[in-house]
């Protein structure tokens, strides 16, 4: 099977919803947080922001990486509103 040359907008709605249930399910283990709500914080994330498009190539990262950038994203929101 040959790799594509190009991901598309439309090839990364498709994979997106798996490897965000992979990223919940390591972030759920990881804190013992509700995966639902994990989840939703995850969709209204700059990480999930910057997934959706295909040019900053965040869809490449592992959901493991992709699960320590949201947490970064988390405690840097947390430093900004002190």
């Amino acid at each position: 099977m040959k790799l594509k040359e190009k991901f598309t907008q439309e090839d990364i709605r498709t994979i997106l919803p798996s490897k965000i249930a992979l990223v919940v399910d390591i972030l759920s283990k990881r804190t013992g947080e509700d995966p639902v709500k994990l989840m939703t914080d995850f969709y209204q994330s700059k990480t999930y922001a910057m997934l959706q498009k295909e040019s900053t190539k965040y869809w490449w990262f592992s959901p493991m990486e992709l699960s320590e950038l949201f947490e970064q994203d988390v405690a840097q929101m947390g430093s900004e509103n002190i």
